[in-house]
C-alpha cells in the first residue's frame, strides 16, 4: 500500500512540474522538424519575441508539433516534449533533414584588390537614364525624339499613355484637355510653330493628374515654390484664349497661376525630382516653348508623383511591424509601424505584401501577417 501511495504521489508532483499549457489538442497540427544552419540546437521561446525566456534548446533534426493558431510568418507556436513556446519559422521544415556535416573550412583567401569606385553619374546621364526609363515604361510615344521643341500632339501622347497606364486601361482617353486640337491652333500660343508653351504644357498636365485619379490635385501646397514671373503665366493664360472665372465649376477657369504651382508642387515619389523646374532665378518661363526632354521627364515624374490608393491597412500585431524598402523578409528595415496605426494601400505586389504609403510621401511594404486590409 504504502509503494502504491509513494507512485501516486511521485505522479502528482511530475504534473505539477509540467507548464500549465504543456499539451493542446489541435486535429489540424502538422509534425515538422527542426533544422538550423549550423547544426546547433535551436531556442524555444516562451512569447513569440527574440527577447523572450528560453524555454529549452531543441536538438537539429528532432520532431516537433507545430500548432494552427498561430501560423505567422515569423514565429511557429510548437509543442517539443513537456515542453510549449515559440520558435522562427525559418528554423523548421516538412522533412526530416540529412544529419548535419560540419563543412570544412574554406582556406584563407589571398587579399584581392579594392574594386575601383563606380564614378557618380553626371546630371546629363541621369537625364538619360530618366528618359529610357519612361521608354521602357511605355510612356513615350512610338518614334518620339528626345531632341528639340514638344509638338501638341507628342504631348498629348505622353499624358494619354500616363493615364491609360494609371488606369490600367489602354484604351482611356484625356477627358481635361486645356486645350484642344482645334483650340490650340487657333490660339497664340505657339501653334504656328507646333510647339507648346511651358505654362500651357503645365494645365495640360493639371488636367491629366485628374484623369489619372488624383481627386484634388491642388489639395496640398506644403511645398509651393516662389515663382517671379507670376505675370508671364497671366499673359499665357490669355495667350490661350482662356479666361479665368473665380468660383467657375470649369477646371479649365482656374487662374493659370494655381495650376502652373500645382505641377511645380509635385516630384516623382522615388527620386524626389520636380515635375517641372524653375532656373537659377526662381523664373518658371511659361512663355517659353517646352523641349521635348522635359516634356517626358515632367511626364514620367508627373506618373510618378502620387498613387491612387486601393485600400487601407490597420496594424493589428501587439508590438511593432517592420516597414521594408522591398517587399522580402530579407529587405532593408526603412521604419516601424505601431500597432494601431493605420495606412493607406497603394499596391499589393505579391500575396503577403501591401506597399504603404507613409507620412513623409514615401512608399514602404509592410507583411500582410502583420495587419488587416479593408479595401475602398
Amino acid at each position: 500500500m504504502k509503494r502504491i501511495l509513494s507512485l501516486v504521489t511521485a505522479l502528482f508532483l511530475l504534473a505539477a512540474l509540467l507548464p500549465a499549457t504543456a499539451s493542446i489538442y489541435d486535429p489540424d497540427a502538422v509534425i515538422m522538424y527542426v533544422v538550423t544552419p549550423d547544426g546547433n540546437k535551436l531556442n524555444m521561446r516562451e512569447q513569440p519575441d527574440p527577447n523572450a525566456k528560453v524555454l529549452t534548446k531543441i536538438p537539429y533534426g528532432a520532431e516537433v508539433t507545430v500548432y494552427s493558431d498561430f501560423l505567422g510568418m515569423v514565429w511557429y507556436h510548437i509543442q517539443y516534449g513537456m515542453f510549449n513556446g515559440y520558435v522562427k519559422t525559418e528554423f523548421l521544415t516538412d522533412r526530416h533533414p540529412k544529419p548535419f556535416i560540419t563543412p570544412t573550412p574554406k582556406p584563407t583567401a589571398k587579399p584581392t584588390q579594392k574594386p575601383t569606385p563606380t564614378p557618380t553619374p553626371s546630371p546629363a546621364e541621369l537625364i538619360a537614364r530618366e528618359i529610357q526609363a519612361a521608354r521602357s515604361l511605355g510612356l513615350v510615344p512610338q518614334g518620339m525624339l528626345s531632341e528639340g521643341n514638344v509638338s501638341w500632339q507628342e504631348l498629348d501622347g505622353l499624358l494619354t499613355n500616363a493615364v491609360r497606364l494609371k488606369s490600367k486601361n489602354s484604351a482611356a482617353i484625356r477627358s481635361h484637355v486645356y486645350l484642344t486640337l482645334e483650340e490650340y491652333q487657333a490660339a497664340n500660343v505657339g501653334a504656328q510653330f507646333n510647339i507648346v508653351l511651358r505654362g500651357v504644357a503645365a494645365a495640360e498636365m493639371y488636367g491629366a493628374l485628374i484623369d489619372m485619379g488624383d481627386g484634388n490635385p491642388a489639395l496640398n501646397h506644403s511645398h509651393d515654390p516662389y515663382i517671379a514671373d507670376a505675370a508671364d503665366v497671366v499673359l499665357t493664360q490669355e495667350y490661350a484664349g482662356v479666361a479665368a472665372a473665380a468660383g467657375s465649376s470649369d477646371w479649365r477657369r482656374l487662374p493659370l497661376l494655381d495650376m502652373v504651382i500645382t505641377v511645380l508642387d509635385h516630384a516623382d515619389a522615388g527620386s524626389r525630382h520636380p515635375v517641372m523646374s524653375l532656373d537659377a532665378e526662381h523664373l518658371f518661363l511659361p512663355a517659353h516653348p517646352l523641349t521635348r526632354t522635359d516634356a517626358i521627364l515632367g511626364v514620367y515624374r508627373l506618373y510618378h508623383s502620387f498613387y491612387a490608393g486601393i485600400g487601407t491597412v490597420l496594424v493589428t500585431h501587439t508590438r511593432q511591424a517592420n516597414l521594408r524598402a522591398e517587399p522580402s523578409m530579407n529587405a532593408e528595415i526603412i521604419g516601424k509601424a505601431d500597432p494601431g496605426n493605420v495606412y493607406e494601400v497603394v499596391g499589393i505586389p505579391s500575396n503577403g505584401w501591401y506597399q504603404i504609403m507613409l507620412p513623409n510621401s514615401r512608399t514602404a511594404y509592410i507583411a500582410a501577417g502583420m495587419v488587416s486590409f479593408s479595401m475602398n
